[in-house]
């Protein structure tokens, strides 16, 4: 059986919101709450609670600010209303906290590298810091291509304070403990009308939701509902997993938890995560998708490569042919699920000059496998974490392996060559079961 995580987003999503769900569905909170106390920022706590919404029960993930703190995430009048009832929700607060005018809106406005060296200074593990940082790192694409700006020089505003670093950490944390194989993605709606933010009052869906929406491939369905109903920091979350968004024949659930929404809606506001298993007898079901091109270049093909991987192929490659008329040409081949197989065309057809796709089905053999975290002992004395795949093979030995991408991201953090963290990360795979003579 190989565990996957299922998201219904119905009712739309926000950071807190999937927090809330994952905690419900039976996610590690203790893991959660030594990584958020790690963090080195002050002037919030957390307050986990159960609420009703449409006589559902569902679990509230509250970060709560010190006073001084300036958020408007979840007040209706400021969001909402108009001027004079924004200016009014906004003059209550300030009184509210007069007193600590020296603080408000402390730290509010972040850049990508200040948000990043936060994460850097927190007890993460390497999956749940790696999740975190491609989140932001979404949002400073997305905010960027809104505002004009780059990814190094835009500054965040509701999404660099305090409550969203929380949120993202917090479900990134969650989502490595729970280290699903796949994600999948339904039912994502979007509202209609416009939402107060912090570069003024902007039509729904905001420009960073819709910048992640069509990079990303998230399917934002509009409704006729009035008000932002995906957050940038929910959209830049689920883009993040990396989802699909065709649920698997041989689904079983075996648990589900919904995260309340905090903006006071006349429908029922939550997420629903469930977590479930796949025989992995449909796990070896695949198609083979392939097709010919004599008139692109090898840069051409190898950004095709990398889109294709992004929408979910688990395996894309060419080869070089010779064709008719003795022209150079390559053959693509990609290896896909079949519920991927739609979205894979559409890349195959975008991106590439053919106009035509063969697919084959096929069967194949899966080892299971699970997303591992080890402590590895570096040539300099020092020790770290780095990202590894334990696969257990047919006479329940284990084979581990590191992370490619995880000992190059720990090389140039550490100013260690790629080999030297290569070995050391072989060494503490061979402990964990594999052998270090695998390369």
């Amino acid at each position: 059986m190989n565990k996957v995580l299922w998201l219904d987003c119905s009712a739309g999503v926000a950071g807190d919101m999937l927090v809330g769900a994952l905690l419900d569905a039976g996610g590690d909170r203790m893991a959660m709450e030594r990584a958020l106390a790690s963090l080195p920022v002050e002037g919030f706590s957390i307050c986990v609670s159960h609420v009703e919404q449409a006589s559902v029960r569902c679990t509230d993930f509250d970060v709560v600010l010190e006073p001084g703190i300036e958020t408007h995430d979840h007040d209706m009048a400021y969001l909402y209303g108009t001027e004079e009832e924004a200016a009014e929700a906004a003059g209550a607060h300030e009184h509210d906290h007069h007193d600590h005018e020296h603080v408000h809106g402390h730290h509010a406005h972040r850049t990508l590298a200040e948000v990043l060296e936060i994460l850097e200074g927190a007890g993460l593990t390497a999956g749940a810091r790696a999740l975190a940082e491609r989140t932001f790192e979404i949002l400073a694409d997305a905010e960027a291509k809104a505002h004009g700006a780059t990814r190094e020089t835009v500054r965040f505003h509701e999404v660099g304070a305090i409550d969203s670093i929380v949120d993202v950490v917090a479900a990134s944390v969650l989502v490595d403990a729970l280290a699903p194989g796949a994600v999948y993605l339904t039912n994502l709606t979007e509202g209609t009308g416009s939402v107060r933010t912090a570069h003024g009052v902007l039509p729904v869906p905001v420009p960073a939701v819709a910048a992640i929406a069509a990079s990303h491939g998230l399917p934002l369905a509009i409704s006729e509902r009035e008000g932002e109903l995906v957050t940038p920091t929910g959209a830049a979350l689920l883009a993040a997993l990396e989802p699909r968004f065709e649920m698997p024949s041989g689904l079983r659930l075996i648990a589900s938890g919904y995260g309340a929404g905090k903006r006071a809606y006349p429908w029922a506001n939550y997420v629903r995560a469930s977590i479930g298993e796949i025989d992995a007898a449909d796990e070896g079901r695949i198609l083979k998708l392939e097709c010919d091109v004599d008139d692109m270049t090898g840069e051409a093909m190898g950004a095709v490569i990398d889109r294709l991987l992004a929408a979910g192929a688990r395996e894309a490659h060419w080869i070089p042919l010779g064709t008719k008329k003795g022209r150079p040409s390559w053959q693509l081949q990609v290896i896909c699920m079949p519920a991927d197989r739609e979205a894979l065309e559409l890349v195959i057809f975008r991106d590439t000059t053919t106009i035509g796709i063969r697919r084959c089905p096929m069967e194949r053999t899966v080892l299971p496998r699970e997303a591992v975290s080890l402590e590895v002992t570096l040539p300099d004395g020092s020790r770290a974490e780095v990202a590894a795949k334990r696969v257990t093979l047919p006479d329940e030995t284990t084979r581990t392996m590191p992370e490619a991408d995880a000992v190059a991201e720990l090389s140039a953090k550490r100013s260690l060559s790629y080999q030297a963290v290569w070995q050391a990360a072989l060494a503490a795979c061979a402990a964990d079961g594999g052998s270090r003579g695998e390369v």
